[in-house]
């Protein structure tokens, strides 16, 4: 009898626990099991958040706390695409997109559902994030921090990523839905990412950029609250246009969580392992309102 191969054995187990980062494993389980609910994810870090120890720890993002209510359970067919940092915009350009559009063609048959993140970094990210700010001048509102202007050409080419997200899914799955997320505010701090002991420890994502701006510790929460509310009016507002009825649905997740809160924070923009399991609870109640034969 022939020896098993690393990848025969890889798709093995990736056929058994229904989970696979490898778009050609997914590929090889959709049409071993064809009965299965296809689920893709793609997104960020609220998606895709490392474990402590990189490769080992406790649940840490959205998509671990949704495997495991499916792992195992012969039910599901799941396919990581989220990766940590990305941009919507980039998720949904050049190379990324292309790689994308081509797992939904090759898998279009078996594909029900699609879990999107993204827009967060888009704001808040460290390249990001200062475009948007104007420098602080006495008595200045949260508001007048920042460049009107600029946060709406942000929000509309996030939104033309989530329009070629449509775009494809009425291409190539149209039979699919799409679940979608707004984010939680998150209270500015000096607390980075910390993995391997503090090996690996990175600075926070927008407490930096208010100081550059001179920007008083009072307006900070304010800040974000109007970045990240403004997006989650523009998520409804999208998800609710006529074309995409029925099509894409976003889980209001703004507001579980308590900002910088130590049982719900991790650190500045990342939920704890409790924190994640918060928002992904009613991401999977809407995942089975879709899909009642979910686990």
């Amino acid at each position: 009898m022939p020896k098993e191969t690393a990848i025969q054995r890889r798709r093995r187990q990736a056929a058994t626990t229904g989970v696979t980062s490898f778009r050609s494993d997914f590929n090889y389980m959709c049409r071993r099991h064809s009965n299965r609910i296809g689920i893709v994810t793609e997104g960020d870090s609220w998606f895709d958040y490392p474990r402590r120890w990189l490769l080992f720890g406790p649940d840490i993002n959205v998509v671990h706390h949704i495997e495991a209510k499916i792992i195992g359970t012969d039910k599901v067919n799941l396919l990581r695409m989220a990766s940590n940092g990305d941009r919507a915009e980039q998720m949904m350009s050049g190379s990324q997109k292309k790689v994308f559009e081509t797992m939904l063609r090759r898998n279009s048959k078996y594909i029900n559902l699609i879990l999107f993140s993204g827009g967060g970094n888009d704001i808040v990210g460290k390249r990001n994030l200062p475009p948007l700010l104007n420098e602080y001048q006495t008595g200045f509102t949260a508001h007048q921090c920042i460049k009107q202007d600029a946060f709406e050409k942000k929000l509309n080419k996030i939104f033309e990523a989530y329009a070629t997200l449509m775009a494809l899914r009425s291409l190539y799955v149209p039979h699919a839905k799409v679940v979608t997320h707004c984010y939680d505010i998150a209270a500015p701090s000096e607390a980075g990412a910390r993995f391997l002991w503090g090996l690996i420890d990175t600075k926070s994502w927008i407490y930096p950029f208010l100081v550059e701006k001179s920007i008083p510790e009072d307006l900070h929460i304010p800040i974000v609250k109007i970045l990240l509310g403004r997006f989650r009016e523009r998520l409804i507002a999208f998800t609710q246009l006529p074309k995409y009825l029925e099509q894409i649905y976003m889980v209001d997740t703004q507001g579980l969580l308590r900002p910088g809160n130590r049982d719900d924070w991790l650190n500045e923009i990342h939920p704890t392992e409790s924190g994640f399991k918060t928002i992904a609870t009613p991401i999977y109640d809407k995942m089975k309102d879709l899909y009642p034969d979910l686990p």
